[in-house]
């Protein structure tokens, strides 16, 4: 399902994109799977453990930025692996959003997230 959301930058500017929201209770996610080409994703952890290990493979580029349970930006991660070997990263955050790289912001001017609908 695809949801409105708003990327608010710290100069107050906003970025709207329509982003495909998956929940999962997976300790392990093979995004891939999840993803619908190179359209936003956003990924709701929903399990009580610590880590989630996402599986990386085939998604590139994307850079994955990781919110708190306040939608509050905590932090990014690339995925540029262009050859076909298995890549992966280890996250304690619930709320992830990937976006199609290159992006139009920088990372640092990134304040939070906001879901529209």
């Amino acid at each position: 399902m695809k949801n409105s959301m708003q990327i608010t930058l710290k100069n107050q500017a906003l970025i709207t994109i329509e982003a495909t929201v998956k929940k999962t209770n997976d300790t392990f996610v093979k995004v891939q799977d999840l993803q619908d080409g190179t359209s936003p994703l956003f990924l709701e952890i929903e399990h009580q453990q610590v880590n989630t290990v996402l599986e990386l493979s085939k998604v590139s580029p994307f850079v994955l930025l990781y919110f708190d349970e306040e939608l509050q930006f905590t932090g990014a991660a690339y995925s540029l692996n262009g050859s076909d070997s298995s890549f992966g990263v280890g996250t304690l955050y619930k709320k992830i959003l990937l976006l199609h790289y290159p992006i139009d912001f920088t990372l640092e001017e990134v304040a939070c997230l906001t879901l529209i609908s």
